[in-house]
């Protein structure tokens, strides 16, 4: 009678745990199922904020003059993908010897400690020094969520756990940046000065990040599933993810990361810095430009998000390189008819971004369901962060997209 007990327990455990929809890989319980939820709600947002909040940092508290914000902003993002360059490879190799839930949860105090330092740079060498530092968090953190998100599903349900992962990114996105855009004029209606407003923006943001690391270190899994059992040297980790490029699924994988990665970067930086300038030439003070923009963001975030919840449908159904590429052609179509647009805030504008936002999603999602799939359980970390390495690919494009945008930053922004 023990026997079969044990037996029984056994099957369970290989079968693994089903939550509604989602059926769980072995080893991965209902509190972990949860704690990822929860961890996508804040991932992408609070990443995202570091490009949101640069147009009050740059007009409202260093005064960079408009003619040179655009050059500023292109030199930012290229130091910021540095970390991602030295750093990703060797993240997810990390992650598969030590586990997800220490890097992950690194990353977030990593992060919360650069929102806190923002403040005091000033436009020097400091102002670099900071987006490195953030930027050594965020990609610990988006290396983790890839890899995680990955992790916890059984194939039949890799797709529709990315939909929902990527669902409340979204949701965590248009809640975050909405509320993000409002507070430099909350704390101006409180009686601070400009650069006192800022501050208390970036310090709230800073004790927001503390939220995701609690729930990163006490709900993940201790152990990932084909966690290395033997702490292999690092660098023979990373080989694993290396030459899995061999794949020509994973390699698709790979280049796919470029596009998603633009789409995050020209939303979450350029968008902003465009909108806060055309704001500037119609008579608006930055922080009442950044209030509008924050109302046509959050519209590109909430069509992503409900994306996300029509793709969970239909996307474990579907080839995801056939996905892939109607995800390109949707996105392709998004971008263009956005860069179109004259006045951004013009009614149609709104249009515009119900369809930029379905380009957006639509690549991150076809992404991360091609990499979660074809990547081998043993050393998936590693496969993971040579995923993410190739993100930093966009990064050496923002020093060209710089010289169209200060040309004309009115029209050509994007």
């Amino acid at each position: 009678m023990n026997t079969q007990r044990q037996d029984d327990s056994a099957d369970r455990r290989d079968v693994g745990t089903r939550v509604g929809i989602w059926e769980l890989a072995p080893g991965i319980e209902r509190a972990n199922f949860y704690a990822l939820l929860g961890t996508a709600f804040f991932s992408i947002g609070l990443l995202t904020l570091v490009g949101n909040l640069r147009p009050y940092l740059f007009n409202s508290m260093l005064d960079i003059p408009d003619d040179i914000q655009g050059r500023v902003s292109a030199s930012m993002d290229v130091v910021s993908e540095i970390p991602a360059l030295l750093l990703s490879g060797l993240i997810g190799a990390a992650s598969d010897r030590l586990g997800r839930r220490l890097i992950y949860g690194m990353g977030f105090a990593i992060l919360a400690i650069g929102y806190a330092l923002f403040p005091f740079a000033s436009f020097d060498w400091t102002l670099y020094a900071m987006i490195f530092i953030t930027a050594c968090g965020a990609s610990l953190i988006a290396a983790m969520l890839s890899a995680v998100i990955a992790d916890y599903p059984q194939e039949t349900s890799r797709g529709k756990l990315v939909g929902i992962c990527f669902f409340l990114n979204g949701l965590g996105v248009a809640s975050l940046v909405g509320l993000a855009s409002q507070l430099p004029k909350i704390f101006l209606a409180e009686g601070m000065t400009p650069l006192e407003a800022g501050r208390a923006a970036y310090w709230s943001v800073a004790v927001l990040c503390l939220v995701p690391m609690v729930i990163v270190l006490r709900g993940l899994a201790r152990r990932a599933p084909g966690q290395l059992e033997q702490r292999e040297p690092l660098l023979a980790t990373l080989r694993v993810g290396i030459s899995a490029a061999r794949d020509l699924r994973v390699r698709l994988a790979y280049a796919s990361a470029t596009v998603s990665r633009a789409s995050l970067s020209i939303i979450s930086a350029f968008f902003f810095l465009w909108m806060v300038q055309v704001g500037k030439d119609q008579g608006m003070s930055p922080a009442e430009a950044m209030q509008r923009s924050g109302g046509i963001f959050v519209v590109i975030q909430i069509t992503a998000t409900l994306w996300a919840v029509t793709v969970i449908s239909f996307i474990d159904r579907l080839d995801r390189v056939l996905f892939m590429a109607i995800a390109s052609a949707l996105a392709c179509f998004g971008y263009v008819w956005f860069g179109l647009q004259d006045d951004p805030f013009q009614p149609a504008m709104y249009v515009a971004a119900v369809f930029l936002g379905v380009g957006e999603m639509s690549g991150i999602l076809a992404s991360q369901a091609l990499v979660g799939q074809v990547a081998p359980v043993r050393g998936r970390g590693a496969v993971i962060g040579v995923f993410t390495l190739c993100f930093a690919g966009f990064g050496r494009t923002g020093r060209t997209r710089a010289r169209p945008w200060r040309r004309d930053r009115r029209v050509h922004a994007l």
